[in-house]
């Protein structure tokens, strides 16, 4: 297994820039790069691929400095969004191509090892424009492991599949490369694939990499307000500490003030986040630890599937998802009057004097 690291980067692909990238990637991790389109994921990629070097900074494979090395010295497997399999070689050919350059012994009896343990050991004669797209993947993943890779990349190798086939794949994908204790970095915009996957993940925004933590530190304590809109904290308020008292501030937000946890000082200009799955939805007040009630209006239900989002006015739009069954036991509807409910644990901070100097040194 390797560490990665990336000290510094600069990079430059066409009218795309990568900047200030510093990336610490332990040995047999599973680290998600998470971020909208367009952000510099895949850039970010092959510049640890070694498509693109930097015209600043380092790439390191467990501290050697490895950034000008060519690609096929680097022991990595890459696995491209298209899976860029060739349409007219068998499954078997397909998987074989690759280790025509390598001293690898036994190709055979390791690609049908191989090829058994990601379940596609039936399909070796078949070419990849008659597999399922679930297929295709599996061949994909099956040729970069076959190279025994130190570093495995992979660039979106699930946008392609059905909501069904993502599923499963995803659980195998996970699977597979633990047993192969490879050190794995995975390129996603899609926020269920980094809370289900990653280890550790980086979130990308316009060629930097904003914050990097744990899948509970990203989405529940994001440190950006980039971060915060983008892992959907879709409540977010500016305000300024009005009161602060054993570790519990209240914030003015304009229309009413907030409670949370967390020692920020009085005068201090703070962006608040609500996750909508953290407000509580009643139709009237009850007895709860809740330090944050309001009273408000349904002003729009959005119906997601088993979930709703209702859009509520307390004199401020808050946004709470409400499951159907409550729903329908609430009788909620446009115009119902309800009260809301969230702790002041579910409530995050973000310092604006902390986001200044991000920015700054941005």
């Amino acid at each position: 297994m390797t560490t990665v690291s990336v000290e510094g980067a600069h990079a430059t692909l066409g009218d795309f820039k990568l900047r200030d990238i510093s990336l610490n990637v332990a040995s047999g991790e599973f680290f998600v790069i998470l971020g909208p389109s367009g952000a510099g994921k895949t850039v970010l990629l092959d510049l640890i691929a070694g498509f693109v070097y930097p015209r600043q900074g380092r790439v390191l494979f467990d501290g050697a400095d490895i950034t000008f090395l060519p690609t096929e010295r680097r022991h990595i497997g890459y696995m491209f969004q298209n899976y860029a399999l060739f349409p007219n070689m068998s499954v078997h050919k397909n998987i074989k191509f690759g280790l025509r350059y390598t001293k690898l012994p036994d190709h055979d009896r390791r690609i049908e090892e191989i090829m058994e343990l990601v379940g596609i050991a039936k399909l070796k004669d078949r070419t990849p424009t008659t597999l399922s797209g679930g297929e295709q993947q599996r061949v994909a993943l099956a040729r970069s492991l076959i190279l025994e890779p130190n570093v495995l990349l992979l660039d979106e190798p699930l946008s392609a599949l059905d909501a069904r086939s993502r599923d499963s794949v995803r659980e195998e994908l996970r699977d597979v490369i633990d047993q192969f204790e490879i050190t794995a970095l995975f390129v996603t915009h899609d926020q269920t694939e980094a809370r289900l996957l990653a280890d550790r993940l980086g979130v990308m925004c316009g060629g930097r990499l904003i914050q990097t933590g744990s899948v509970h530190q990203i989405f529940d304590k994001p440190e950006d307000a980039r971060v915060a809109s983008f892992v959907g904290m879709e409540n977010l308020f500016e305000g300024a500490v009005v009161a602060q008292n054993d570790g519990i501030i209240t914030a003015d937000i304009g229309n009413a003030t907030i409670e949370a946890v967390a020692n920020n000082e009085r005068g201090e200009r703070v962006l608040l986040g609500i996750r909508p799955e953290n407000i509580t939805v009643m139709l009237e007040q009850a007895v709860s630890s809740a330090r944050n009630t309001f009273n408000g209006t349904v002003k729009q239900i959005l119906y997601l599937g088993p979930i709703n989002k209702v859009i509520i006015d307390c004199g401020f739009i808050l946004a709470a998802y409400v499951t159907n069954i409550s729903t329908e036991t609430l009788g909620l509807d446009m115009g119902s009057e309800v009260s809301v409910a969230f702790k002041a644990t579910g409530v995050n901070v973000i310092s604006k004097r902390q986001q200044s100097r991000k920015t700054m040194s941005r």
